[in-house]
């Protein structure tokens, strides 16, 4: 065997081996955009979202931002196809806060108001595969 033959069975070897080691090999995922807003501009106290650091493995980390931040609050991340796409945020005062999970910066894909001033509000959706 020469020395063409040897190396070529090494890249495919380990182009195996790194597919394997993967759980979304083709990285397939979706652009998602978080949305929080109130009735007033107000402050939030904390708030929570889920977001893909690897697109090329099925999980998702939880984030956190704590306040004061202005409402209205925005975050563009990106989730793994398959995974949930979640987002809690917690006012500070009576803020009545609604969120919005969106495709692409377009495409509501879920929609959520608190039940009543100052209490969290979250949003939740489980993208596609």
């Amino acid at each position: 065997m020469d020395i063409r033959g040897v190396a070529g069975t090494v890249v495919l070897c380990g182009a195996l081996v790194g597919v394997a080691g993967c759980s979304n090999p083709t990285g397939k995922s979706w652009a998602i955009t978080y949305e929080v807003t109130g009735q007033d501009n107000g402050t939030l106290a904390k708030v929570g979202y889920a977001n893909s650091p690897d697109r090329y493995k099925d999980e998702v980390a939880q984030q956190s931002v704590q306040g004061p931040v202005g409402v209205p609050w925005k975050q563009d991340v990106v989730v793994t196809a398959g995974q949930k796409a979640e987002i809690t945020a917690t006012p500070t005062g009576g803020l009545t806060l609604t969120c919005r999970i969106l495709l692409d910066a377009q495409r509501e894909l879920a929609r959520a108001t608190a039940p009543g001033p100052g209490q969290p509000v979250t949003c939740a959706k489980t993208t596609d595969s």
